[in-house]
Parts: structure tokens; C-alpha cells; sequence
């Protein structure tokens, strides 16, 4: 990360610099002793920042949490220890050389304190989607297989069998640190990718730094779990950061570029009027290294695909703005990569687009509909504080791309265009019009476009890539850090009374496990009938075969447990109804029922004839009713297993043609790589030729939608 945040440049002799060269420089011993006093303050102030931060942390009381979250019970000893932190790491910014160490430790201290946080309070792992990904990496690790037709995400199990590979067991046990740990690696590994983009961009070392303390305190989006979205984000941000680093357009190599290209860029002279590049010239490269560098960005993508529902179509947005706007060389790469995931999705995910084909299509294009799903339908629920905490995400992402444009413009008027930012900022607002992702569209855009915002929002306060940020600027860049970080604890934990996981709900579930071997059907309530999601409780982390969920309407009087227990009569033997604190705190919190509903409702169940505390905890309550003499729960039958190619009669043909289309494409780029540019007009032949097969291969999958939705 050192050599990456590092700074090659150097800043040109400011004035006062002059006067100081005609009339003597001080000593060097006396600069260089100056500066270890700042350093050594400087790292005082951060082993202070620390020490205030852990001082009151025992005492915090998480069952005291309201409908803001985390914030309503930290000490404000904590979060003065992370201000403090934030300024402190602002002082090192304002050093007149970066110490290196010094800032990378700031910088790990704060990715522990603000995504680590949860580390030292929980016990257990947040998130109950995290314990069904565990639960799908124990079938894989049991079974050595998937089974597409229990849940949709099997069509995509790329993450679930890598991990099941790394950890080397499916055990809850050894699954635990990496599902603990997992946020703090992933916005690590996030700051490397982040450092390894802004190489290539013409920044100050302090605008580097900046964006990356920025790029922290912003990533509130809680997608860094252990889920593929977490990983496939890693792998987008490699494919972006590899693209502009390796496949940069010279300024010289205009001329070669396609007709579209060049409308382009005749554009973007109208409304910048050609000022200079923001990215720093590519540096020399033979073409062997480049062509190694392709194979692994089209494996990076392979890999996404193969794990992830979104994120291969936000790498081929960003791909094809970066060709489109003369970033990168690889022209024909975007029509490759589709390729590949129009192939995965055709092949091997026939099992979940057989049966939900109308759900994808609907809402492809419909942008309101998308906006209405993800922003008006989540401010519209829960009480006054969870609201607020809706409101100051959508406040928040507005805020950031506003920044952003500012930072963009204020560039612009010291005569640098940072196109590769524009586009990567821009690129991910194209996927609002696929659907809206189950509600989440607006959330994933925001993610995708983090990294480039982050950059731009630092730039719009140190604009200059050659000299060091005024004073005023550096306050301005405190100041709104500060900001930042309120704002962090609000946006990112302001759901915690409901998405952390007690240990009681796991002791629950796991004496249901333990004294089933059946499946088991599990009843929770939520205020929306139909809801169809993952209840805030640890289901599924294992045997996730034997094991279903589903919801019904909470009672708006607690008192009035009739259609809750009909519920649970209409599940049959074997079906429980579960309520835990996390899943009690969103009804009442998340979905405006009041506090203390919760209560009453346990206490009702409790003293209903027929119904049966199964365990009861002060963190969760399994109940089960009274069942007739003779009565079994559903057997268990073993699922289909293995990712199944349903074929039509041009199935094998269309795999004829791909293979073929996906050697001549590739084939393609390699030589587009190796040939000189003037010799460019020889790869027509490769481009004539991979146009039938396109066709073919495109008729072919059309003919498998239409026959296997019919």
C-alpha cells in the first residue's frame, strides 16, 4: 500500500521556497530534527486517539440500541477517539513529505475502528444472509456439489466452492473468523485496488491519502460481508484499476481509434476544450507482460461471473466506457466479455431465468419503477429514527456525486480532465436500467461508483497535482471528514438493533438442529405479508437442504395471536415459529410497530393453549404446537444436485459456435496487443470473421429462452 499511495511527482519551488534558496536554507540536521518532533507528536496523538476509543468500550449495552442504531449507545469517548484520529491523520497530510508508515498505520487503525467495530462487540457474525452463505459453503464443502433448484444464488456458486477451497472446511467453526474478519480484509483490500487506480491519475500524494480515508468513511453500504458481492466488488475494482494501468490510449494513438471513438472525442474537446490528461503517460510495457495482464483480467471477470448475479455487468459498463471515451485499447474486450456472460447465464443458469424470466425482463428499463423500489418504498417504513437513518443514506450518496461534479469542475479549471473518473463514476448509473435487484439497485450503484468518487471528492478540495494544499483546504478536508464520520455511524450501522446476530438466537437454532433430523420449517412474522426474504436469525448455516423459512403479517395487536398460530398450523409437523430480538427490533424499528410489541407477543404465545416453548432465551423463542398422535414431519428428500445444461436441439450447435467466437475474439485482442498500431488494419479479417459467429451464437441463445420459458 506504501508504494502504491507513494507520490513520484514532485512539486514545483513555491515562492516563499525561492526566497528561502537565495537567502540560505536552514540546516538539514534542524529540518530533519523539526520534522521527528511532528512525527513523534503525531504518533502520541494516535496512540491517545486509541486509548480513547477502547477506554469506555466494555460498557457498551447493544440491547439498549433504538431505531438509529449503533450510535445511540457508543461512548462518546469512542467517537471522540476517532475524530481525534481523523485530524491527527489530517496533520499527517499536512507534513511537507509524506512519512509513509505512518499514514498506513493511521490508515489501518481507522478501517479497524470503523468496520472492526463490531469485532469487539458482537460475538457472533453480523448479517443473517452471512450465516446462509456459511450454510451454502457447508453443503458444498459435504457434498461436493450445488443444488441450483434450493435457492436462486446456487446458479452462480463460484464464491461459495473458493471458499469452501480456502477455509478447506464447511464448519461453522472454522467459517467463524473468516465471517468475522471479512469486512476488515475486504476494505483493506479495497484500499489497495484504490491505491493501485490513483497510481495512474495525476494526484498530490496528500489527494491519494485523502481519498482513501475518504473512500472508508463513505463505504457505508455494509456489502463487505461474507457474501459475493463483497468479493466480486474486489474483482471489479482489480479489472478497472488493471485496464487503466496496463491499456491506457497513448496521446498519439487518437488517429487509430474507430469512428464512434472519434465523435467522442471531438465532443468532449467541445466541452473541455482539451485540457490536459489526468492520467499520468503509460508507462513502457512489452507486449508479452500486457497479454499475461489480459489473461488475468478476462479470468478476474470469469470469476465474477461464475459468483455474482450483478457485478459482471457493471465490469462490461465500465469496460466499454473506458473504449468509448479512449482509456483503454482493448476495443473489442466489452463484446468478449459479454460473450462470456451471455454464455454462463444461457448454459448454466437456466434454472433460476426458467422460472423467473418475467421478474428479470419487467423491470429492465423501468428506472422509476427501480427508484420507487430502493428509495420510496424503504423511507416509507419503520419509526421516526430509522427514517432518518434512510434519509441520511439517500442525503449522503446525493452529497457525494455533487462533490464529486465539484471536484471534476474544479480540476477542470486549473486544466486537467479526469476522464477515467468521469467514466467510472458514471458507468455504474447505466444499471438502473436493468431492474432494481430485489430493492438494492441504488445501493449497488453507489458501491460500484465509490471508488472514483472517493478520488474526485478528495480532488475538489487538493485540485493541484503539483503543489501542497493550502491551509484553508486542509481544515476544509478536516471539516468534512468529521462530517464524514458522524454521518458513518448513522448510514452504516444505523440498522444494527436488527442486522446483528445475538448469541441466544444461535443457541436457539442450533438446539432445533440439534434435535431434528427432519426438515425443519421455520415461521417468522414481519409487517409486510409476502416479504419473501431472510429473517434477521441465524437460519441455514448448515443442512441448509433440510431447512426453509417463511413469514406471516405480525399482528398489529400482540394480544391477537390467531392468524400467526393458523400460520403455524398450515406449516404442519415439523414447522416452528421463531422470534428473536434482531427480528423483533425491525418490526418494531424497521417497520414502525411500537416498542415494547415485542413483549406482549412472546408473552401471549407463551400462555396460548396447544403452543409449546421448543427454547427460550432472552435473545430468541422457537415455539411449536401440540400435534395429533401419529403425526410426522415431512421426510427429507435429497435435492438435485449439480448445475444441470438443459439442452434444445441447437444447444450443441451453439456451443460450437462459442467456442469458435471465443477463440477468434480473444485471438483478437492478443494480436491487437502484439501489432504495432499501423499495422492494426490486418485484424479486420478476425472481425469480419467473429461477426457470423455472433450472430449464430446470439440466435442460439435466443432459441433456448424461447423454448425453455415456454
Amino acid at each position: 500500500m506504501s508504494l502504491i499511495y507513494a507520490d513520484t511527482d514532485r512539486s514545483v519551488p513555491t515562492t516563499a521556497g525561492l526566497r528561502r534558496a537565495e537567502g540560505g536554507e536552514r540546516p538539514t540536521s534542524l529540518r530533519a530534527g523539526h520534522r521527528r518532533v511532528l512525527v513523534g507528536v503525531l504518533c502520541l496523538l494516535t496512540a491517545g486517539a486509541v486509548v480513547l476509543y477502547l477506554v469506555e468500550m466494555p460498557a457498551v449495552d447493544l440491547n439498549a440500541m433504538t431505531g438509529s442504531g449503533l450510535i445511540s449507545v457508543l461512548p462518546v469517548t469512542t467517537l471522540c477517539g476517532m475524530a481525534l484520529l481523523v485530524v491527527v491523520y489530517i496533520g499527517s497530510l499536512s507534513l511537507r513529505q509524506a512519512c509513509v508508515w505512518l499514514l498506513c498505520v493511521q490508515l489501518l487503525l481507522l478501517v479497524l475502528m470503523l468496520h472492526g467495530i463490531t469485532v469487539l462487540l458482537e460475538s457472533e457474525p453480523r448479517f443473517a444472509i452471512s450465516w446462509v452463505h456459511a450454510g451454502f459453503v457447508e453443503f458444498v464443502d459435504r457434498t461436493g456439489t450445488t443444488a441450483a433448484g434450493l435457492d436462486a444464488r446456487w446458479s452462480w456458486p463460484g464464491f461459495f466452492g473458493l471458499a469452501a477451497f480456502w477455509v478447506g472446511s464447511g464448519d461453522l467453526g472454522a467459517l467463524y473468523p473468516v465471517m468475522m474478519l471479512a469486512p476488515i480484509v475486504h476494505n483493506l483490500l479495497y484500499l489497495v485496488t484504490l491505491g493501485l487506480l490513483m497510481s495512474c491519475l495525476k494526484m498530490s500524494w496528500q489527494a491519494k491519502w485523502l481519498a482513501a480515508m475518504f473512500f472508508c468513511l463513505l463505504n457505508w453500504i455494509g456489502q463487505d460481508y461474507f457474501a459475493p458481492q463483497g468479493f466480486a466488488l474486489l474483482l471489479y475494482l482489480l479489472l478497472v484499476a488493471f485496464l487503466v494501468k496496463w491499456f491506457r490510449v497513448p496521446e498519439d494513438a487518437a488517429r487509430d481509434l474507430p469512428g464512434p471513438a472519434r465523435a467522442v472525442r471531438r465532443l468532449w474537446r467541445w466541452a473541455w476544450g482539451g485540457a490536459e490528461r489526468g492520467e499520468l503517460p503509460a508507462r513502457a510495457t512489452g507486449s508479452s507482460e500486457r497479454v499475461v495482464v489480459l489473461a488475468v483480467v478476462v479470468g478476474l471477470f470469469a470469476t465474477a461471473t461464475v459468483s455474482h448475479q450483478l457485478t459482471p455487468f457493471a465490469m462490461i459498463v465500465a469496460t466499454a466506457g473506458l473504449v468509448v471515451a479512449r482509456r483503454c485499447t482493448l476495443i473489442g474486450l466489452p463484446v468478449l466479455l459479454g460473450v462470456v456472460v451471455l454464455a454462463w447465464i444461457s448454459y448454466m443458469t437456466q434454472e433460476y431465468w426458467a422460472g423467473n424470466l418475467n421478474d428479470v425482463v419487467s423491470g429492465v428499463g423501468d428506472v422509476g419503477g427501480t427508484v420507487s423500489s430502493n428509495i420510496a418504498d424503504r423511507a416509507s417504513l419503520g419509526d421516526a429514527a430509522h427514517q432518518l437513518v434512510v434519509r441520511a443514506r439517500v442525503l449522503t450518496t446525493l452529497t457525494v456525486f455533487l462533490a464529486a461534479g465539484v471536484g471534476l469542475l474544479r480540476r477542470r479549471r486549473h486544466g486537467i480532465e479526469d476522464r477515467v473518473l468521469l467514466v467510472l463514476l458514471a458507468a455504474p448509473i447505466g444499471l438502473a436500467f436493468m431492474q432494481s435487484y430485489g430493492g438494492e439497485m441504488a445501493l449497488r450503484i453507489y458501491l460500484f461508483a465509490l471508488a472514483p468518487a472517493s478520488a474526485l471528492v478528495a480532488l475538489a478540495l487538493f485540485p493541484r497535482p503539483e503543489a501542497r494544499p493550502s491551509v484553508l483546504a486542509r481544515c476544509a478536508a478536516g471539516v468534512c471528514a468529521l462530517g464524514m464520520l458522524l454521518t458513518f455511524f448513522v448510514t452504516r450501522y444505523g440498522n444494527e438493533a436488527f442486522e446483528r446476530i445475538p448469541a441466544g438466537a444461535v443457541d436457539a437454532i442450533g438446539t432445533i438442529y440439534e434435535q431434528t433430523s427432519h426438515k425443519v420449517k421455520f415461521l417468522y412474522v414481519t409487517a409486510v405479508p409476502d416479504l419473501n426474504s431472510t429473517p434477521f436469525m441465524p437460519l441455514g448455516y448448515r443442512d441448509v437442504e433440510r431447512v426453509q423459512w417463511t413469514n406471516t403479517m405480525a399482528p398489529l395487536d400482540p394480544t391477537d395471536v390467531t392468524e400467526v398460530l393458523q400460520a403455524l398450523r398450515d406449516q404442519g409437523p415439523g414447522g416452528y415459529l421463531v422470534t428473536t430480538r434482531s427480528q423483533e427490533a425491525f418490526v418494531m424499528f424497521g417497520q414502525g410497530y411500537p416498542v415494547g410489541w415485542n413483549d406482549e407477543f412472546r408473552g401471549t404465545l407463551a400462555s396460548t393453549p396447544g403452543v409449546r416453548v421448543i427454547v427460550e432465551n432472552p435473545d430468541a423463542t422457537v415455539y411449536a404446537l401440540d400435534q395429533p398422535l401419529g403425526s410426522t414431519p415431512e421426510p427429507l428428500v435429497p435435492p438435485p444436485t449439480g448445475l444441470q445444461v438443459w439442452r434444445t436441439p441447437w444447444t450443441p450447435v451453439g456451443v460450437g459456435f462459442l467456442v469458435l467466437l471465443l477463440g477468434v475474439l480473444g485471438t483478437r485482442e492478443v494480436w491487437r496487443i502484439r501489432l504495432p498500431s499501423s499495422e492494426h488494419r490486418r485484424l479486420r479479417a478476425l472481425t469480419f470473421a467473429s461477426i457470423p459467429l455472433l450472430i449464430g451464437f446470439v440466435v442460439v441463445v435466443l432459441e433456448r429462452f424461447v423454448l425453455l420459458t415456454s
